[in-house]
C-alpha cells in the first residue's frame, strides 16, 4: 500500500541507487544535474562531434588499459545538450550511457576496459530540443601494452619470452605439466592488473592435450598457470602463450612419451589444502598424502617399480617425507609433503625411468596456508537488505551469507565456526564452513525496538522538527539520512576465532619486526546499533550520561563479544600488537602477539512497513522543491518510503504512466535492486506535453503504482501534469 507523501508525512533509512543517475552528469542551466532531463541551451548550430579520450595524465590515447576519460563536444551546441554514448567493447560510466553538455558544449564519461581485449568503436549522439541530431563515432583499442612474459629461473633471472614448464623432462602418457608465465611491465615490475593469457598448442587444437584452467587464463599477481593434460598426444608439441591486444608472447616445447611406454599418473591429494608449519590443529593439517599409480602399455597396474620424488618449489621449508619408493601390487605410490613456513602453491613430481628415458608427472596444486580467517577477508551478506513488512510481521525468513579467507586469501579450512548475533529478530547462532562459506537463516519476530526506550526516540517522517536536506517538504520521504534512531534498521554481526590482518612487505609470509606497525589493529566484537562505527557504551560522554544525545541512546543496549572474558570491552591497544599466528616465535610478546582473537563484521538490513509513502520533486539548483503537479520537460524525483523514511525491499516494481494530455519521457517502469542503507528510493520521472493538444484537453494526470511482496498492487498515488490550454481555431 502507498500514500502520497506531501499530505501525509513519512519515515527514516536507506537508499536511492537511481537518484544517481540524475546527479552523476554535469550540466548547467537552472534544471539542475538531470540524466533524464531533454532540455537546456543547447540549439543550432553544426551537427558535428568531436571525441578525444584522455588517460589519466590528461594525455590523448586510442589505448583503455584500466579506465580512460572520454570528452565528447557537440560543436556550435550550448549547455544541457543530451549526448548517448555506447561502445562495443569495455564499459561506459555512468551506466546510462548518458550526460549533459557543460557550457562549452562538453559532456564527459569514462571508459572502462573491463575483461575483453581488442579493437572498439565508441558512438556518441547528441540530440537537441530543436530536432538537429549530431553523432560521432571512434576508434579505441582496449589491451595492456608493452607488456611481457617470460618466468624467473632459480637465480631470480627473468627469461623473456619463454614458458615455464614443470616438469621439464618427458611428459607421459596422461601425465600433467604445469605451464606458468610472469607478466611484466615496461618497466620490469609484474602488472597489478588482471591480464588474461591465452596458452595454445597443436596438441590442445586437435583436442589431444587439455588445459585447466581453460583459456583464457587470468594472471594473479602477474602470473598465469595452468595444468597442461596428455589426452593422446605424442612426440613434441610447441607451447605458444600471448596476451590479447599485446605483443607480449612466450615459447616451450613439451616432450611426450609414446603411447608404447610405461605411464605414471597422478590419483590423489589428500587434503590439498594445509596449513603452515607449527600452525595445525583441528581440521588443520600441516602435511598431505599424495598419491601416483604406474601402469603398463595396457593400463595394467605395475608393482616393484621406483618411482623417485620432488617438488615444483621448496620455497619456506617444504619437505617431502622421501625421495623415492617403490609402487605397491596396485601399481600405486605415495609420498607425504609437510608445510613450511610460508604460504606457497606447490606440485609433487613422480618420475619413473624406462629404457633409460625420464618419465615425469605432477601432481595437482597443493595449497599451504594459514587457514585461520583474518581480519579483512570475513565478508557477511544476505540475500534481500530490506523485508517488507517485516516491523510487524512474523515469520518472513532471509538468508545470511558469510565467507571466510585467510590471510593470503585461501578459503579457510573446512568447519572453521561461524558465529551470529542479530539486533532485532532471530537468527541461527552458527554455522561451519565448506570451501569458506556457510549460511544461516534470519527470521522475523519480537524484538523489533529497542529494549530500554521502545519507540519513544524512533525517527518518523512525519513528526514535528522534520528537516530532509535534499528537498524543501515538511515531510515525506527523503533520500538523506535522517538520524541516529532509525526505525527498522538492525544490524546483524558474525564472528570467528581468526587473526588480524598485516601487510607483508618483503613477502616473507611473517611478520617482521620492521613490519610490526603495518597492521590494523581490531578492537572486540561488537555489534553497532546506531551504525556510528564505535561501541557507543565507552564513548565517554556516554559513559557520563547514557540519555545525553541521540547518539548515546541509539547505541546504549550495544553488546560486545568478551574474548577474554575480563567483563571488560578492549581496545587491544595497550599496547597494540598484531594478533596471529604469522607472528614468528622470536616475535611473540616483543613486537607482535602469536594469541588469536575475533575477527568479525557486519550487515545492516531493514524491518520496513507494508505501507509505503511518496513525494514528488522538482529538480533544481540548491534544494529540490516539493511538488504536487510535475512540470512538462522539467526532471524530478520520487521518493519513496515507508513512515520510518525506510525503502522498498528488493523486487519491488514501481510503474509510472499518464492519463490525459500529458506524456512520460521514459517506458516509466522501476523495479527496487538489493540495497539499503538510510534514505528513500529515489526514481526519475519526466513528463511532457502531447504533440496533438485536442480541442478539449483533459487534465493530465501521472499514477505511481507499487508492487511488490507484502505490498497491495492495487494502490496507487495521482499527481497532476499542468494545465494545457485547447489550440486556437483561429491560428493559421
Amino acid at each position: 500500500m502507498i500514500t502520497r507523501g506531501v499530505s501525509l508525512f513519512s519515515r527514516a533509512a536507506a537508499i536511492f541507487a537511481i537518484f544517481s543517475l540524475l546527479t552523476a552528469c554535469g550540466g548547467g542551466g537552472g534544471g539542475g544535474d538531470g540524466g533524464f532531463y531533454n532540455g537546456g541551451g543547447g540549439g543550432g548550430g553544426t551537427t558535428d562531434i568531436e571525441m578525444v579520450l584522455l588517460d589519466e595524465n590528461g594525455n590523448e590515447t586510442k589505448t583503455v588499459i584500466t579506465s580512460a576519460q572520454l570528452k565528447v563536444t557537440v560543436k556550435s551546441g550550448g549547455d544541457n545538450v543530451l549526448v548517448s554514448v555506447a561502445t562495443d567493447i569495455g564499459e561506459i560510466s555512468p551506466a546510462s550511457g548518458t550526460a549533459l553538455t557543460n557550457g562549452d558544449g562538453v559532456a564527459t564519461f569514462t571508459v572502462i576496459a573491463g575483461n575483453v581485449r581488442g579493437a572498439g568503436t565508441i558512438t556518441a549522439t547528441a540530440q537537441r530540443e530543436d530536432g538537429t541530431t549530431a553523432t560521432g563515432s571512434l576508434a579505441f583499442q582496449v589491451g595492456a601494452v608493452e607488456l611481457r612474459m617470460g618466468y624467473f629461473d632459480a637465480d631470480g633471472t627473468f627469461l623473456e619470452n619463454q614458458i615455464e614448464i614443470i616438469p621439464a623432462g618427458t611428459l607421459s602418457q596422461g601425465g600433467n605439466a604445469q605451464l606458468s608465465v610472469v607478466i611484466l611491465d615496461k618497466d620490469g615490475n609484474r602488472v597489478a592488473t588482471v591480464q588474461e593469457v591465452s596458452f595454445v598448442s597443436g596438441c590442445l587444437t586437435a583436442g589431444q592435450a587439455t588445459s585447466n584452467p581453460a583459456n583464457p587464463v587470468p594472471s594473479v599477481n602477474g602470473r598465469s598457470s595452468t595444468l597442461y593434460t596428455v589426452a593422446g598426444c605424442a612426440g613434441i608439441d610447441q607451447i605458444t602463450a600471448s596476451l590479447p591486444g599485446s605483443s607480449g608472447q612466450a615459447l616451450g616445447t613439451l616432450n611426450i612419451a609414446p603411447a608404447s611406454t610405461k605411464a605414471v599418473s597422478f590419483v590423489s591429494a589428500v587434503p590439498n589444502l594445509i596449513v603452515l608449519r607449527g600452525t595445525g590443529g583441528q581440521n588443520r593439517d600441516e602435511t598431505a598424502d599424495v598419491v601416483f599409480r604406474v601402469v603398463d602399455t595396457t593400463g595394467a597396474p605395475l608393482p616393484g617399480v621406483n618411482v623417485e620424488f620432488d617438488l615444483s618449489t621448496f620455497v619456506g621449508g617444504l619437505t617431502l617425507s622421501k625421495q623415492s619408493s617403490l609402487s605397491d601390487g596396485d601399481g600405486q605410490v605415495s609420498v607425504t609433503v609437510a608445510a613450511g613456513d610460508v604460504a606457497t602453491t606447490v606440485r609433487v613430481i613422480a618420475t619413473v625411468v624406462d629404457n633409460g628415458q625420464e618419465i615425469s608427472t605432477a601432481s595437482d596444486l597443493l595449497t599451504v596456508t594459514t587457514g585461520l580467517p583474518d581480519a579483512n577477508s570475513i565478508s557477511l551478506s544476505i540475500d534481500k537488505f530490506v523485508v517488507n513488512g517485516g516491523i510487524d510481521t512474523d515469520g518472513l525468513l532471509r538468508t545470511v551469507n558469510v565467507r571466510m579467507a585467510d590471510k593470503f586469501n585461501n578459503p579457510v579450512v573446512d568447519g572453521t565456526a561461524a558465529v551470529f548475533t542479530t539486533e532485532y529478530g532471530a537468527i541461527i547462532g552458527s554455522c561451519a564452513t565448506v570451501d569458506g562459506g556457510c549460511s544461516v537463516q534470519w527470521n522475523s519476530q519480537e524484538p523489533r525496538y529497542p529494549t530500554l526506550t521502545g519507540d519513544d526516540f524512533v525517527r518518523r517522517i512525519d513528526e514535528p522538527g522534520y528537516s530532509c536536506p535534499t528537498h524543501n517538504g515538511n515531510s515525506g520521504p527523503c533520500p538523506d539520512d535522517l538520524g541516529y534512531i532509525r526505525g527498522g534498521l538492525y544490524t546483524i554481526l558474525v564472528h570467528a576465532i581468526g587473526e588480524e590482518s598485516f601487510v607483508d612487505q618483503n613477502g616473507n609470509g611473517v611478520m617482521d619486526e620492521a613490519e610490526r606497525d603495518l597492521f590494523d589493529n581490531l578492537t572486540e566484537a561488537f555489534i553497532d546499533h546506531n551504525e556510528d562505527l564505535v561501541y557507543t557504551p565507552a564513548l565517554p560522554a556516554c559513559l557520563a550520561n547514557p540519555m545525553g544525545s541521540l547518539q548515546c541512546i541509539a547505541g546504549q543496549e550495544e553488546t560486545f563479544v568478551d574474548f577474554n572474558n575480563n567483563n571488560l570491552y578492549d581496545l587491544n591497544d595497550d599496547p597494540p600488537l598484531y594478533n596471529g599466528l604469522l607472528c614468528p616465535l622470536e616475535g611473540d610478546g616483543v613486537w607482535c602477539s602469536r594469541q588469536l582473537l575475533h575477527v568479525w563484521d557486519e550487515v545492516p538490513v531493514v524491518l520496513a512497513d507494508d505501507v509505503f509513502f511518496v513525494t514528488a520533486t522538482r529538480v533544481q539548483s540548491g534544494t529540490d522543491a516539493v511538488v504536487t503537479t510535475l512540470n512538462f520537460g522539467a526532471p524530478h524525483i520520487v521518493y519513496i518510503a515507508d513512515i520510518h523514511n525506510n525503502p522498498p525491499e528488493a523486487g519491488t516494481s514501481v510503474s509510472v504512466s499518464v492519463s490525459g494530455t500529458c506524456d512520460l519521457e521514459t517506458d516509466g517502469g522501476f523495479t527496487m535492486r538489493n540495497q539499503a542503507g538510510p534514505g528513500a528510493w529515489g526514481i526519475p520521472v519526466t513528463v511532457v506535453q502531447p504533440p496533438q493538444i485536442p480541442a478539449e484537453p483533459e487534465q493530465g494526470k501521472i499514477r505511481i503504482s507499487l508492487s511488490g511482496p507484502g505490498l497491495d498492487s492495487s494502490e496507487s498515488v495521482i499527481f497532476d501534469c499542468p494545465t494545457v490550454a485547447p489550440p486556437d481555431p483561429n491560428a493559421p
